[in-house]
């Protein structure tokens, strides 16, 4: 690989664990010329294996035309391979291997940069530790990585209030907020919003209220989201029953239609709206059920509350016999989705109410 060499602008952090550097390299010049020493193939290796799935992520977010990744790279270089050429200046030289150094943090960011359609063409956030011992590297990335304290997927929901794009998370998060607010509805102060207890009354999390939703309108979120921050079209998809909704971006009929549904529900399920419904596993399994009854309401032009209840007191047994005794896992949920759904095709309604 060829040696380059580098004149970065920088300035240098001054603290009492020693002085390391803030830089910009563009994408092109560091592609392929860092090094990720994992702790499964290098003795002297710091870095976890590699999480495929959240290196896509990334490369998918990055891929956005508005997609930004603020938090540098932290890199080891070696001390004869940097020089400061003046207050404003450094000069950054590859080993005799064509590498700038070893990542000690971001090893899931570089891996996503370099998939991404924008990689070459970014300026790429760099913070540079020069000659740091195996034990420094390996304090420093445990320090990063354990101290981190992650944020509640009801806060960051909550974050999409001041998304101006009809995003998916955005479209529910809106549903969430009517049906939260509609003191005349089912679910009146029944969201923890951002997560937080605020009365006793508040049993489902916002984050699971909106993750219940989500299938009904989307199949692919990050797709959505692209499409919807680029002002593309939305197509249509007869396999996602309220998706039309979204596109025209009716939040009023789809919470209509989703508090009809709940009300039913309300009435259907007696003891287990509070010890089922309105628990996570709960709420996605009676949304499933909401996904697969709504073709049949917008093809008789009734979504109305008669026309759930008409249905669901014809299985109000096996309602009530929903439970977490089995647990709570996507395999528990899919089985109890299916046996409603089930017990439905076995009870037709009478008429077409």
């Amino acid at each position: 690989m060829k040696n380059i060499k580098l004149d970065l602008p920088f300035f240098p952090i001054e603290q009492p664990g020693g002085t390391f550097y803030y830089t910009k390299i563009p994408g092109k010049h560091i592609k392929d010329r860092l090094i990720i020493r994992n702790r499964s193939k290098y003795e002297d290796g710091v870095q976890r294996d590699l999480n495929k799935s959240r290196t896509h992520e990334i490369s998918e977010y990055l891929s956005l035309a508005d997609a930004v990744i603020p938090t540098p790279l932290v890199i080891s270089v070696n001390l004869k391979n940097i020089k400061e050429l003046d207050s404003n200046t450094i000069t950054l030289h590859t080993d005799e291997d064509g590498i700038f150094g070893e990542i000690i943090d971001g090893q899931h960011r570089y891996e996503g940069l370099k998939k991404s359609k924008n990689f070459e063409e970014s300026d790429i956030p760099i913070c540079i530790f020069a000659e740091l011992s195996l034990e420094d590297k390996a304090d420093i990335f445990s320090t990063i990585n354990s101290t981190q304290v992650k944020v509640p997927k009801s806060y960051i929901y909550d974050l999409f209030d001041y998304t101006e794009e009809n995003t998916p998370i955005k479209f529910c998060h809106e549903v969430c907020k009517t049906l939260n607010y509609d003191s005349s509805g089912p679910l009146f102060r029944r969201i923890k919003m951002l997560g937080k207890k605020l009365n006793d009354e508040e049993t489902l999390s916002q984050a699971a209220f909106i993750d219940a939703l989500l299938p009904l309108i989307t199949k692919n979120i990050k797709e959505d989201t692209a499409r919807a921050r680029n002002r593309d079209n939305l197509e249509n998809d007869s396999e996602v029953p309220l998706r039309h909704l979204y596109i025209s971006n009716n939040i009023t009929a789809f919470s209509k239609i989703t508090t009809n549904f709940l009300r039913a529900t309300r009435n259907a399920s007696g003891a287990n709206w509070e010890n089922y419904v309105l628990r996570s596993i709960g709420i996605k399994v009676f949304a499933r059920l909401l996904g697969h009854m709504a073709p049949e309401g917008f093809k008789n032009n009734s979504l109305t509350i008669d026309f759930f209840f008409n249905r669901l007191s014809k299985i109000e047994d096996i309602i009530l016999s929903c439970s977490t005794k089995s647990g709570t896992n996507k395999g528990v949920e899919d089985k109890t989705v299916e046996t409603l759904i089930t017990a439905l095709s076995h009870n037709p309604p009478l008429n077409n109410s």
